[in-house]
Formats: structure tokens, sequence, C-alpha cells
């Protein structure tokens, strides 16, 4: 590329000096700069004959990201994004070339990246920020199904590790249809709400809640469990004791809650022994509703 570039005319000097980069060729045996071009000297002035890391500003010795080294031992290009304290991001690149009379030397490239880390960062808050949304029930702010079940599996899969048992409650609001029918689905909404937070009040911090769909919640219980049977009557007894109040009306709409659960220690925490624990909970759910409603079955 070089012969051909000389032989179209091409000033090599000229085209290094052209690139708003700042560009240097370093002698790696005493770390000082043999040329820089125009860039580089408008940036940090004339410092041919000075130590490179001169090129980084507030870098008093050798730079602890330099992979100048690596490119002269492998003959490849390194590179690294550096950070600099005043928020800027350099990218830095070596690239090893050799002299007539045989002497290694690298040329380093300095690139301002920092509007492309920034547009990096903002892509990765964006990207976080859609992940959390998929993954959230809009209607009550609990997991959905599926944020629930990637939660539940990392959950399950320490507590395997830890041979330590874990519990899975699955909660239905009693006569739900019934509710939409006579008050009107916004009723209705209001009803999966305070089941939400009542839930979310009366379970543990460590413990994962989330709306398994129409009027259904699940809850896993990780370690270190407590009384299973305990934990569901008491939010059981607190969701009966409670009513809706429709606005404009006089009379409030009761709610109680089934519930089905059972635990289990897990040999490996893999997803099909979290959903045979969820397939035992829904039977015993089942058995609940079919049991006049309003209770816990475990299993």
């Amino acid at each position: 590329m070089k012969s051909s570039l000389l032989a179209k005319g091409f000033n090599i000097q000229e085209l290094m000096d052209s690139s708003p980069a700042i560009i240097s060729v370093i002698d790696t045996d005493a770390w000082e700069v043999q040329y820089q071009n125009q860039s580089g000297q408008a940036l940090l002035g004339q410092i041919d004959g000075k130590t490179c890391y001169t090129n980084i500003p507030k870098q008093p010795t050798h730079c602890a990201f330099c992979r100048a080294t690596e490119a002269l031992r492998t003959g490849k290009t390194t590179s690294a994004e550096v950070p600099m304290p005043d928020g800027q991001w350099l990218l830095v690149q070596w690239a090893p070339i050799r002299s007539k009379d045989n002497v290694l030397s690298v040329v380093e490239t300095i690139t301002d990246v920092t509007e492309t880390k920034k547009r990096e960062e903002e892509y990765r808050g964006l990207k976080d920020r859609f992940e959390h949304l998929a993954s959230i029930d809009p209607m009550t702010g609990l997991l959905n199904r599926r944020g629930w079940m990637e939660k539940a599996e990392r959950v399950c899969r320490r507590a395997a590790h830890d041979k330590a048992a874990v519990g899975v409650l699955i909660v239905d609001v009693d006569h739900f249809k019934r509710v939409n029918d006579t008050w009107g689905h916004a009723i209705g909404d209001q009803v999966l709400q305070a089941v939400s937070a009542l839930l979310l009040d009366k379970f543990r911090p460590c413990d994962v809640v989330g709306r398994w769909g129409g009027e259904e919640f699940i809850v896993l219980l990780p370690p270190p469990m407590q009384d299973l049977a305990a934990a569901a009557e008491r939010v059981r007894q607190e969701m009966e004791s409670k009513s809706i109040q429709p606005p404009g009306h006089p009379d409030r709409v009761p709610v109680t809650i089934s519930m089905g659960g059972t635990t289990s220690t897990l040999a490996r925490g893999e997803v099909q022994e979290l959903e045979a624990l969820i397939r035992v909970a829904d039977k015993t759910l089942y058995t609940a509703k079919e049991s006049g409603r309003n209770r816990v079955c475990l299993a």
C-alpha cells in the first residue's frame, strides 16, 4: 500500500498530518516520541524526544493500560479504551513498524471516542429499561410470568447449591369473574392491585412475587424457609378482612383468595424441577377451590 501511495504521488507525512487523530511514532527502548503529527502537536505541543506518556494527560509514568509491548511481541495491532479524569474517553491503538535499519517501533494512534461511549451508555440504559419493562406486569407492577420465571430459576439454582428447601404458592382471587361482571373491569383492576399490594407487604423482601396471569399470582419462597402454611394463612386472613370500596357506591366489594402450595429441596435447581413444583402447587390450589375457596391447601 505504501509503495502504491507513493507511486500515486501521495506524501505519507501529509496523510498522517491530515488525520484528526493523534499519531506518534515511539521508540520503545526509551519510550520516546520520534514523530508526532500536526493534530498531536496542536493538542499537546511539541513533544518529540519526550516520553510517550506525555501523549496522555496526567500520566507521569508508564501507562497501566499500555499494550505497545504486546504489539511488538505479537506483530499485531493492539488497543485500549482509556477513561480520563474529566470524563473523556480515548481509544489508544499500537501498531508495530520496522525501520529501514531494522529497528522496531510502534505507531501510537489516539482518538477521542467520548461521544461514542456516551451513545453506548445511552443504548445500554435503554436496553436495560426495555428489558425491565418486558418483565413487569403493568397492571400491578409485579413481575410478569416471564420475569418471575427468570428470577425464580436463579433463586432455585442457588437454593439447590445450598441444599436448601424452597416453597411455591399460587394465589387465586375467588369469584373474580363475578366481580368483573357485577362491578365492572375498573373495580376488577382495583381488586388485582389490592391483592398484589398485600402480597408484597406480607411476604418477605426476598420472596419472589409475580402475577401468573389473569387473577392468579405466584410466590416463590427461598431459604431460609418459613412455615409455609402459617405464612399463607396470615395472608389469606388479611385479605379476607379487607374489601374494595367502589367510588360513589355505598356497598363494599368483599375479596377473598384461595392458595395452593408446596415445598421441596431441589436436586439441581433446573427449570424442570421448578415447573414440577408449580404443577403441584396448582393442583393444591384446585383442591382449595373445590373445597369451598377462601382457604389454603398444601402438599
